[in-house]
């Protein structure tokens, strides 16, 4: 390989994803990501040798990887979980590393346009590039208007070259344009100007504002209007224009963000300057600027004051003076930092020739006022799916949001791209937007000094030689810097990967190896968390469950039939009428994402599986409508209506005889529900083990299950001498065909999933009431999901009843169960032997 190369340069990747692995787990550092970059992939790319993985890895969420090399705040290295040690890994460096070797050579084939409806992007900075990428690959003709000559956006007019040479920027955006042909680029195209709203809603099916932040707000204080105070966005635009003006020898910069950062370090390379001072109201520890960026203004001599607030300027001798007040912290603003509080008497001057106010920058944009599109200096729009009050028009980025970071304009970019492409596609409810997370299966790094490598910072050059001439700040890592930093990754996404690894044993396994052998503290206290007792696992307070439940396998030698062989019988029968395939019902979609009930629905045709819920799952699905406590109304497309005592003493009812009648029972009213359900004749009984199933879609989240229900309905069923003619479908807690089977068998004709499907098709419980799927699945995938899912419980249930010696699943019984607790033995009648455990 010529010079230090580690390998020739790269042809087009396909993105890989090993997410589906039993054993990943997102680390901290791509959480903290907010496009989900995964970072220990690329890491462990790197420590292998392999740049082309890992430029796969950086790449495949992240359209601007270069330019995140160099000037991305990288929330992910505060979540390293070394950075409480010897300091977290230095991920962003590393993706520098690995795009300055490949990154000018790296491509992605062309994507065809391959639908008609387009979209026009207003805005060509970091959000409206990416919403760009994302639509074009989805294959829509995209329309980008730039008011400006060039794109980029504050990354090309905020950032300074010496942070972010235009050559970088350019890289990743030609690696789009290539990538993306289906993208038209207007340049020179101001909106309300050039263009007008109207006529982009004319010509295309979806507008997306993303016109950015571009105005440095005010002060509000007397004197603002001197020329010599300027605002820091503007200051910064005009220099990466190229200007590079004589300014005054002394300059102050208030403010204590990215811009002030990067104002006050431009301000100190200028012809002219040569002292500059940022003056913060807050303290050292409340300054928003990233820690890097601090320190090398730091290092570049800038001077800073803390606890300071200008309240007005005024003409000076030789320039302008800054009247300030010392302040000291006060209570919480709503975003949680504490204000800033005047001290009375502390009034001094600070004299300079130049003022710079970098505090913040707002959005202007006459065309959006005069529709009433704006409000507080933002565009009106949804938070959560970026649409606006004007038909099909979208809003993201600075100019939506506020001004932010870029990553965080990317994820903006992202969100917003997967919500036109629900509208263009007529998704009403789609499901909602989250970053995704991909992982690769990358070994983990085998450096045996891995632990006590330092952390390898990119050398520092500061001014340089030449000020004026911006060089960068920094030089990227050579080959083997990359691969001591790349070593000291703890891999958290791999600590559940393997029986013989997790971070705790390997960084136990290196003490040990390095600690004398002789008793130590160090060497005790690693035997003791190794080798001491786990703790009870049924203490006292354990509350009964199935899985303290166990199914008894049969003595095979004595049986006639082959259980592992015989095929067991899973046909079941409701109230006499209603068949089934499987003796399971599915529950909790009704209000999910459309996407994900068509996947369920069709999983369940495919099934033979019944649905029970408020609404119609559709054709040719067994439908038990569950009415709530207000409502004695059925629908006659529904198989079987399930009330409660309240519904049937509205006068709920069958709307014909072939419709089954249930009742839902919890242990709340179980003597005063039974005489209803048998006065009304019920077919079957739904027992609610949560006793919230009205209250709640899933409530199986937050409700703790009762046991003792189901027994308690079959003594009621004895007791009236009705065992057998009244069936009982059993709700609470199934996660598995063993589950299902344990619950046939102490008396259910059928039983419900609710939770553990939703978990099955990749939902996340969000909250108590609900889940959160995910977008990247397709209909076809839930589908595919929740049919495997289902399938795979009744192939379970079987076999646990095959186990017992048994050809159908309904010939199970308790006597083919044995209790392991004696709260659970207690709870549901289920004996523990060698204990006399009365029921509850």
């Amino acid at each position: 390989m010529p010079g230090d190369r580690m390998f020739d340069a790269p042809v087009p990747l396909e993105l890989a994803d090993d997410t589906r692995d039993l054993h990943f787990v997102p680390a901290p550092c791509q959480v903290a990501c907010p496009i989900g970059t995964d970072a220990p992939s690329y890491i462990g790319h790197i420590w292998e040798g392999d740049l082309q993985g890992a430029l796969e890895a950086i790449s495949s969420t992240n359209p601007f990887s270069s330019i995140c090399g160099r000037v991305c705040d990288a929330p992910c290295e505060p979540a390293c979980r070394r950075a409480d040690s010897d300091g977290p890994i230095a991920i962003r460096n590393l993706k520098r590393f690995v795009m300055d070797r490949l990154g000018p050579e790296f491509y992605l084939p062309p994507v065809p346009v391959s639908k008609d409806k387009s979209i026009a992007i207003v805005g060509g900075g970091p959000a409206g590039l990416t919403a760009a990428h994302d639509l074009s690959e989805a294959g829509y003709p995209v329309h980008i208007y730039e008011m400006s000559d060039r794109l980029g956006g504050m990354m090309i007019w905020g950032i300074p070259s010496f942070r972010l040479p235009q050559a970088i920027i350019q890289e990743d955006i030609d690696r789009i344009l290539k990538h993306c042909p289906g993208i038209r680029v207007h340049l020179n195209h101001q909106l309300g100007k050039d263009i007008t709203l109207d006529e982009l809603q004319g010509r295309h099916e979806a507008v997306i504002l993303a016109i950015g932040a571009w105005w440095g707000k005010k002060l509000n204080i007397p004197g603002e209007s001197d020329p010599r105070v300027v605002d820091g966005v503007s200051f910064l635009r005009r220099v990466n224009e190229g200007e590079r003006p004589e300014i005054p020898a002394s300059v102050v910069v208030l403010g204590g963000g990215d811009v002030a950062m990067d104002a006050c370090r431009v301000a100190k390379r200028l012809p002219g300057c040569k002292d500059v001072k940022v003056v913060y109201r807050r303290g050292p520890k409340e300054i928003p600027a990233r820690k890097d960026e601090l320190e090398g203004a730091v290092k570049e001599s800038v001077e800073f004051v803390y606890n300071t607030q200008p309240v007005a300027f005024v003409p000076g001798t030789d320039g302008i003076e800054i009247q300030c007040l010392r302040t000291e912290l006060g209570t919480p603003d709503p975003d949680g930092r504490r204000r800033p509080l005047t001290i009375a008497g502390s009034e001094h001057d600070i004299g300079c020739g130049l003022v710079i106010a970098a505090v913040g920058q707002h959005t202007k944009c006459a065309e959006l006022e005069n529709l009433g599109l704006m409000a507080n200096g933002h565009i009106a729009t949804d938070a959560i799916t970026t649409s606006t009050a004007v038909g099909k028009v979208f809003a993201t980025g600075d100019g939506a949001f506020g001004p932010s970071t870029l990553v965080n304009a990317m994820y903006l970019g992202h969100r917003t791209a997967y919500y036109v492409k629900a509208h263009l596609e007529g998704r009403v409810d789609p499901v909602p937007y989250a970053t995704p997370y991909r992982t690769r299966r990358v070994p983990v790094s085998q450096d045996p000094r891995w632990e006590l490598l330092a952390r390898v910072n990119q050398p520092f050059h500061g001014l340089g030689k030449s000020p004026v001439d911006f060089p960068e700040i920094e030089s990227t890592y050579t080959p083997d810097q990359a691969k001591e930093e790349a070593a000291r990754c703890y891999r958290c996404d791999v600590e559940n990967g393997s029986n013989d690894y997790s971070v705790r044993n390997r960084e136990d396994i290196f003490l040990m190896t390095r600690t004398d052998r002789a008793p130590s503290p160090t060497r005790e206290s690693i035997l003791q968390r190794r080798l001491g007792s786990e703790e009870d696992p049924f203490p006292a307070e354990r509350p009964p469950t199935l899985d303290d439940i166990h199914i008894l396998p049969a003595n095979l030698s004595r049986l006639v039939i082959d259980p592992y062989r015989e095929e067991c019988r899973m046909l079941t029968t409701i109230g006499s009428r209603l068949e089934l395939a499987n003796p399971f019902i599915v529950a909790g979609f009704d209000n999910v994402p459309e996407e994900v009930r068509s996947g369920l629905v069709a999983a369940l045709r495919t099934n033979g599986i019944a649905y029970l819920g408020t609404k119609s799952p559709g054709a040719n699905i067994p439908w038990l409508q569950l009415m709530s406590p207000s409502d004695a109304s059925p629908s006659w497309q529904a198989a079987g209506i399930v009330g409660d005592q309240t519904s049937f003493a509205l006068g709920l009812d069958r709307c014909s005889d072939e419709q089954l009648l249930g009742m839902r029972i919890d242990t709340r009213e179980l003597d005063s529900a039974f005489e209803i359900a048998l006065e009304k004749e019920c077919d079957f009984l739904l027992v609610d083990a949560t006793s919230a199933l009205i209250d709640s879609p899933w409530p199986e989240l937050c409700a703790q299950l009762d046991l003792t229900t189901l027994r308690k309905t079959i003594a009621h069923l004895r007791a009236c001498n009705k065992e057998g003619l009244i069936d009982i479908i059993y709700f609470g807690g199934i996660r598995s065909g063993t589950d299902a089977a344990k619950v046939l068998a102490l008396g259910a004709e059928a039983v419900v999933f609710g939770a553990a499907v939703a978990f099955a098709m990749m939902g996340e419980a969000a909250t108590e009431n609900g889940f959160q799927f995910s977008q990247a699945a397709s209909t076809g995938e839930y589908s595919s999901r929740s049919a495997k899912f289902l399938q795979a419980c009744a192939d379970e249930a079987s076999m646990m009843a095959r186990s017992s010696g048994k050809t159908n699943i309904h010939s199970l019984e308790p006597e083919d169960l044995k209790s392991i607790t004696i709260a659970t033995a207690r709870a549901t009648g289920v004996p523990l032997v060698g204990t006399q455990a009365t029921p509850t």
